[in-house]
C-alpha cells in the first residue's frame, strides 16, 4: 500500500519539482567554487558538507511545499475518507521530497566526482567521512519542512522558512569559539587537508537522524513518541565527541620540481604544480645567486607557525583551482610570492605614513619589488648589474629582519 503510494506520489508529486532545484542548486554552488573541490578527494566531500548551506533549505521548502498541498487544494476532507492512517500521506510525502530531492543530486555529483578522478592524486584516509551525514540532514531539513507545512500551509510556507533556515545555518560560523560551530555547513574548521575522527561523523549523523525522527514524530502528532528521540537529540547536542581533528600529514607532504630552484606544492595540490613552476620560476632565476635570496617557492599551506626558512619565498593556492584544473589567477599567484620576499609579517613603525614619497624604507622596497616585476626605477638601473643585484639581496635581507633603518639606509634617493 505505501509502496504503491510512494511511486505515485514520485511520479506525480512534487518530487520532480525537488529534483530539478536540488540538481540546479548544486551545480550552481560546484561551478562558483571550483577551488574548494577540484582536484581533491578530500575537499569533494568537504565542499559536499558544505553544499548543505544551500541544499537544506531547497530541502526544507520542496517538503513544506509538499506537505501544505492537500490543504491548498481543499482536499483534507476528502481524502480524510480514505480508510487509511493519517500519516500515511505524511510519511509518503516526505519520503518522496526526500528521494526526489536526492537523486537530482546524482548527476552534478558525479560530474564533480568525474572531474576530481581525472586530477586527484591523493585521496587520504578516511576523506569520505563527511559524506554519510550529508543525505541524513537533507532528510532530516526535508521533515523539519514537512512539520512547518503541515501546521502552516500558505503558499509564501516554502519560500520564508527555507531563507529562514539557510540564516540559521550560517550563523554558528560567526561564532567559531562557540563548541557549536562544528555544526554549520559554512565553519571554516573543515578543510581538505584535516581530518576529523569517525566519532564525530557517527555523533552528528545519529544527531541529525534523531532530528528528522522528531520532526516526522511531531508532524503526525505523536508528541509523546518524540519525547525519546528528543531527549536523545538534546544528550548528543550537550555531549560532543572529546576527539579533536588533526592535519592529514600526507595531504601537506611537498611535491616539488626536478631542477632547481625548486617550486613545492602540497601533495592535494600537486595537479597544479606544472601552472605554478610556469609562473613563478622566472621570479626565482632571476634571483638565483643573489645572497640571502630565497632558493625555492613552497605552498602556505606547508608553512608551521614559528618555522623560519630563510631560502624560502612561500606563496598561496587559495581559491586559485579552475574547473579544468589550471591556475585561476597568475597575478595574484606572482604578488603573493613576491610580497613573501620581504616584509615576513614586520609591525608598521609607529611614525610610518607608508608613503614612498615620505618614507625612505618604504621607498626602497618598493624600488626592489619594482625590479623585479622587471620594471626597474631609473636610480636603479643607473647602477651596474652586480651592484644592483647585491643591493636586491641587501634590501630583502633587511626587510626579512624588519630592520627599516637599514632598509632607510639603502634608498637610492
Amino acid at each position: 500500500m505505501i509502496g504503491r503510494i510512494l511511486r505515485i506520489e514520485l511520479r506525480h508529486g512534487s518530487a520532480a519539482l525537488a529534483a530539478l532545484a536540488t540538481a540546479v542548486g548544486l551545480t550552481w554552488v560546484l561551478v562558483a567554487n571550483p577551488a574548494q573541490w577540484v582536484g581533491q578527494w578530500g575537499g569533494l566531500a568537504v565542499y559536499l558538507r558544505m553544499c548543505l548551506l544551500v541544499l537544506c533549505p531547497l530541502f526544507l521548502a520542496a517538503g513544506a511545499w509538499q506537505a501544505g498541498r492537500d490543504r491548498r487544494a481543499r482536499t483534507v476532507e476528502l481524502l480524510g475518507t480514505v480508510p487509511r492512517p493519517a500519516w500515511h500521506p505524511m510519511l509518503t510525502g516526505w519520503a518522496a521530497v526526500t528521494l526526489g530531492g536526492l537523486c537530482g543530486l546524482a548527476l552534478p555529483l558525479l560530474v564533480a566526482a568525474a572531474m576530481t578522478a581525472r586530477l586527484a592524486t591523493y585521496a587520504g584516509p578516511g576523506w569520505w567521512g563527511p559524506l554519510p551525514t550529508v543525505p541524513i540532514g537533507l532528510a532530516a531539513a526535508s521533515a523539519l519542512g514537512v512539520l512547518i507545512g503541515r501546521r502552516f500551509p500558505g503558499r509564501f510556507t516554502a519560500p520564508v522558512a527555507g531563507l529562514a533556515l539557510y540564516v540559521g545555518l550560517a550563523l554558528p560560523a560567526y561564532f567559531p569559539d562557540s563548541r557549536w560551530a562544528v555544526l554549520s555547513p559554512a565553519t571554516d574548521e573543515f578543510r581538505s587537508y584535516v581530518l576529523w575522527p569517525a566519532s564525530f561523523h557517527t555523533w552528528q549523523a545519529a544527531w541529525l537522524g534523531l532530528l528528522a525522527a522528531v520532526f516526522l514524530l511531531l508532524a503526525t502528532r505523536r508528541w509523546w513518541a518524540a519525547v525519546v528521540p528528543a531527549a536523545l537529540a538534546g544528550t548528543l547536542l550537550v555531549a560532543l565527541p572529546p576527539d579533536e581533528p588533526a592535519e592529514d600529514p600526507g595531504a601537506l607532504a611537498l611535491v616539488c620540481t626536478e631542477r632547481a630552484p625548486r617550486v613545492c606544492v602540497t601533495r592535494i595540490n600537486e595537479f597544479l604544480l606544472p601552472d605554478v613552476d610556469a609562473v613563478l620560476r622566472p621570479g626565482l632565476e632571476r634571483l638565483a645567486g643573489i645572497p640571502g635570496t630565497p632558493v625555492e617557492a613552497v605552498e602556505e599551506n606547508a608553512r608551521r607557525p614559528g618555522g623560519h626558512r630563510p631560502g624560502t619565498a612561500w606563496f598561496s593556492l587559495l581559491d586559485q583551482a579552475t574547473l579544468t584544473g589550471g591556475v585561476a589567477r597568475r597575478d595574484w599567484l606572482e604578488t603573493t610570492f613576491r610580497s613573501s620576499l620581504g616584509d615576513d609579517g614586520c609591525p608598521p613603525p609607529p611614525d610610518s605614513t607608508g608613503d614612498p614619497v615620505e618614507d625612505a624604507s618604504w621607498r626602497t622596497e618598493l624600488a626592489a619589488f619594482l625590479w623585479m616585476e622587471g620594471d626597474p626605477p631609473p636610480e636603479l638601473t643607473a647602477l651596474p648589474g652586480q651592484r644592483q643585484r647585491e643591493w636586491i639581496g641587501r634590501v630583502f635581507a633587511a626587510s626579512r629582519a624588519c630592520d627599516r633603518a637599514e632598509l632607510a639606509r639603502l634608498a637610492l634617493s
